[in-house]
């Protein structure tokens, strides 16, 4: 895609410069994007500043009526970006179809992400690791106050923004602007002088960049979510759910169980099972039905990762699989090995920062109580989902922690609704019938739960 989204028409940038976009998988070249500069930003700043006042004089009827329009066209372009997605972001067929499913929910049910309105031009940024599902949500989210949009999107997935941008054109021109760059023209694009607000989904780190402007910022932040075995959980069901909580997109999804607590008294019994469960998992180039994991997406976050695994490893953490780059099938990508490491300690790397791979910690657990108080101490509200046999004893048990969300039974998972009353914390409770083991690599995410 050679060119940018502004104004509601597809035009050149003011730039000569473009940037490759490869296949994380292999390394081939996909195509190039063009090099977004500030004469862009303030266009697109423009075109948005301008489309503000009819698009805010609009009432919440006619706005949902033509984010409708948008979910049919995204309906008609569904293959094309699934291809995109595959291609270019790394995510496996089944992630691609589910990111595009759980988009199309947020489009249809647009009430779901309401927020006050306010009638601001604001900037959108999202992650690579899910790039279109997060941008959907927070695009959804502003149109619906009475927003427009400037979107720079991550570098690794520009092209299918870019291409998501036909499906954002049934909207008055101007309402959304898409304009591909990197880090640096995302950080000009939040001060810039038009923005009045701002939307990130990503690393908290970024987050406090963009917040130290001084705009007002919505974020959705990675956090060292959590996952706690009990003693009497179900052994298969919960190998099954962490696996792909912690797995799905390399690794890479912001919501995901990075800490794994496990009662000491089935810890090893639970990881020799998580053992047999990922050694037999398929990785391979995603454009494959059968893969079920990815590749990274950069060579420095494959090896940034593999450094995390090797010191963990030297604060005595215990490698049970995988732990290294590699290249299955031959592919030339970014690819780290699925990767389990066992007997994490309470101040090991994996306790203290994101590992934004495929790679399980296991940490056991003798202690509930000590366990909650240290949950307690974590910064902020984090996930936390929770296994065991009594779907209310363990609500009783996550009472006490200050959790953004509580998963029953089930892996965390960004594919979730959300919250059904501003305010108030959601618990995810099973869906499926009793008795019943789901495969989570195999059944949709969005049919595994319900809302309590």
């Amino acid at each position: 895609m050679s060119q940018i989204f502004i104004g509601g028409v597809y035009r050149d940038a003011q730039t000569s410069e473009f940037r490759d976009v490869k296949n994380p998988a292999n390394s081939r070249l996909l195509g190039v994007v063009p090099a977004g500069t500030l004469a862009d930003l303030e266009l697109g700043a423009d075109a948005a500043r301008k489309a503000l006042p009819a698009w805010a004089a609009l009432n919440e009827d006619d706005r949902y009526t033509a984010l409708q329009g948008v979910a049919r066209a995204v309906t008609a372009m569904r293959e094309r970006l699934v291809e995109l997605l595959v291609a270019e972001s790394g995510l496996t067929q089944g992630e691609a179809r589910s990111s595009i499913d759980a988009s199309l929910l947020a489009l249809e049910y647009p009430a779901a992400y309401r927020r006050a309105a306010e009638g601001r031009v604001r900037a959108v940024f999202g992650p690579a690791s899910s790039p279109i599902l997060p941008i959907i949500r927070q695009v959804t989210s502003a149109l619906m106050a009475g927003d427009t949009v400037v979107l720079v999107p991550p570098v690794g997935a520009a092209l299918v923004n870019l291409a998501l941008a036909q499906a954002w054109a049934v909207l008055p021109e101007g309402v959304v602007n898409v304009i591909t760059g990197d880090a640096a023209l995302a950080q000009a694009l939040a001060a810039h002088r038009h923005i009045e607000a701002v939307s990130f989904t990503g690393s908290a780190g970024v987050a406090t960049a963009i917040a130290a402007i001084g705009r007002p910022l919505s974020a959705v932040v990675g956090k060292l979510d959590a996952a706690i075995v009990r003693a009497d959980a179900d052994l298969d069901l919960a190998v099954r759910a962490i696996a792909w909580s912690r797995l799905r997109h390399g690794g890479r999804a912001c919501v995901s169980s990075r800490r794994i607590y496990v009662d000491a008294s089935i810890a090893q019994d639970f990881v020799v099972r998580m053992h047999e469960y990922v050694g037999l998992l398929e990785v391979d180039d995603p454009v494959r039905e059968s893969s079920i994991l990815g590749p990274l997406g950069s060579v420095e976050a494959a090896k940034r990762c593999e450094n995390q695994v090797v010191k963990s490893m030297r604060e005595g953490a215990r490698l049970v699989l995988g732990g290294f780059r590699f290249r299955p099938s031959g592919l030339q990508g970014h690819w780290l090995q699925p990767t389990i490491l066992a007997d994490i300690r309470a101040e090991a790397i994996p306790m203290r920062e994101e590992i934004a791979g495929p790679v399980i910690t296991i940490a056991p657990y003798r202690d509930e109580g000590e366990l909650l108080a240290s949950l307690r101490h974590v910064p902020g509200p984090v996930g936390v989902s929770l296994y065991g046999a009594d779907d209310d004893a363990l609500c009783a048990f996550a009472a006490p922690v200050e959790a953004s969300a509580i998963w029953i039974n089930l892996p965390q998972s960004d594919y979730a609704p959300p919250e059904a009353v501003i305010g108030q914390r959601p618990t995810y409770r099973p869906a499926y019938a009793a008795n019943v083991l789901p495969d989570f690599y195999v059944l949709d995410p969005l049919r595994v739960w319900s809302l309590t």
